[in-house]
């Protein structure tokens, strides 16, 4: 009987990652093509602990990312990158 107990939660959690899984590729998926500045939002969350922690307590997203821009010298490629195209952003709708 164990064993089979064993089994059966074995195959649950096998369905249930699977269906998690599912459900974020099926997510990923459905990402509108400006998707990729959140990859390089994320690239930059550890760099803006850094350059950026009086603006991190705050848990306000602008003026992180103010911040950021701002010192956009000392950050990698990858944040850089995500930095002046929300600068672009920015700038665009400041326009509008």
């Amino acid at each position: 009987m164990r064993s089979t107990n064993a089994l059966q939660k074995a195959t649950r959690g096998v369905r249930l990652g699977a269906m998690t899984g599912s459900i974020l590729l099926a997510m990923t998926l459905a990402m509108p093509a400006h998707a990729a500045t959140d990859i390089g939002k994320k690239a930059c969350a550890k760099e803006a602990r850094v350059l950026c922690p009086a603006e991190m307590k705050t848990m306000s997203r602008k003026k992180v990312e103010a911040c950021m821009i701002a010192k956009v010298e000392k950050t990698s490629p990858t944040c850089k990158a995500a930095m002046y195209r929300i600068k672009a952003e920015r700038e665009q709708g400041s326009k509008n």
